[in-house]
């Protein structure tokens, strides 16, 4: 089966923090007391954008969003836009990451209960599968549940995760197939994404596969965004926050 953009993205936030907690422990002498108190101050500012794990954040269709997953999910987005140069304690910055929760868990919800309604489920061999391939990701098991802990997260929760998010991509897979990719698609990104600014381009040859990769990765998830909304236009959607 074919990883779709929530299985893929998961991967990469968790591989993410594993990177971040091995910085932090190779340079603890980089960091000054003034950038540690503005560390500390902004990690609480952080963590006060989560929620109560028991509030009931959003209903759809009747079926409620707890608090932990919205928890989990910001932890994960405020990474990404760590990661991406913007500041996730900053009060434009943590509405978007606000808002983009919200519609990704709302979202997920409706998927997951478009797919049950269609017969879709997991194998509990399919889940241990894609997660054997997470764990491979990583050196170690501690090195593993470090990155977990940093999502708030433990592989208990990822497990059951990783259950929803497998019916998920089975459902989107059948339903939108892999999108088709031109040879002119692929070279107007690689002019655009590495001709420009870079001296010494790498040959397109050699980021060609990656480059379809990436497009078709794109235009499966227009595909879904679409779904979502044309599903959102038939439930009865409820947020709480």
């Amino acid at each position: 089966m074919k990883k779709q953009f929530s299985l893929i993205m998961l991967m990469v936030i968790l591989l993410l923090a594993a990177c971040s907690n091995s910085n932090e422990e190779k340079e603890p002498e980089a960091t000054t007391t003034e950038e540690s108190a503005s560390m500390d101050e902004t990690k609480k500012e952080l963590e006060a954008m989560k929620v109560e794990e028991d509030k009931v954040v959003a209903t759809v269709d009747g079926k409620e969003i707890k608090g932990k997953d919205y928890n989990s999910m910001l932890v994960q987005t405020q990474l990404r836009y760590t990661m991406s140069g913007k500041d996730p304690s900053d009060k434009e910055v943590s509405k978007s990451i606000e808002e983009e929760v919200m519609d990704n868990l709302i979202g997920q919800e409706l998927l997951l209960q478009k797919a049950k309604d269609e017969g879709f489920s997991a194998s509990e061999e399919e889940v241990q599968t894609e997660l054997e391939q997470i764990k491979a990701q990583f050196s170690t098991e501690d090195e593993l549940n470090e990155a977990l802990k940093a999502q708030g997260m433990t592989l208990d929760k990822l497990e059951s995760q990783y259950a929803d998010i497998v019916v998920v991509d089975k459902f989107v897979n059948e339903k939108i197939g892999k999108p088709e990719v031109t040879e002119e698609e692929m070279k107007s990104f690689y002019d655009d994404q590495f001709q420009k600014d870079a001296e010494n381009p790498p040959p397109f040859d050699e980021m060609k596969d990656r480059i379809k990769d990436y497009l078709v990765e794109t235009k499966t998830q227009e595909k879904v965004q679409e779904m979502k909304e044309e599903l959102k236009q038939k439930a009865e959607i409820e947020e709480m926050l």
